[in-house]
């Protein structure tokens, strides 16, 4: 959240930022954004089956949704500079949708992701 913190605020007004924790409620998660001035960040719980319908398979999992709830970006590690350009491309078009190479790119990290070691 720290790294996204650089830039939610900027697109506070247009875009709101979920905090959905595995292990914690939402109340705790909210006292962590009040505490630490995080603006534009909403915490939230997750309902039902969500983490496995959006294929959440660790903790720290980044996801940019579309206004029709399609995932146009998603990133579990890497580089927080590059979201900008995906939240400018939704305030630009809400139902922006990735590309093909982003989207084979998702498909292939979330394989590597549910992997079990051997």
């Amino acid at each position: 959240m720290q790294t996204l913190d650089n830039f939610a605020s900027d697109y506070a007004s247009e875009i709101d930022f979920y905090v959905v924790s595995f292990n914690e409620d939402a109340g705790v998660i909210q006292e962590y954004i009040t505490e630490n001035g995080y603006q534009g960040f909403i915490a939230a719980q997750p309902v039902g089956t969500m983490l496995a319908d959006l294929e959440v398979s660790q903790q720290s999992a980044m996801m940019a949704l579309n206004a029709r709830g399609l995932i146009l970006h998603r990133q579990s590690k890497g580089d927080a500079r590059e979201w900008p350009g995906y939240l400018d491309q939704l305030i630009e078009n809400p139902n922006a949708a990735p590309s093909q190479e982003n989207a084979e790119q998702q498909r292939e990290q979330r394989q590597r992701d549910i992997q079990l070691p051997s």
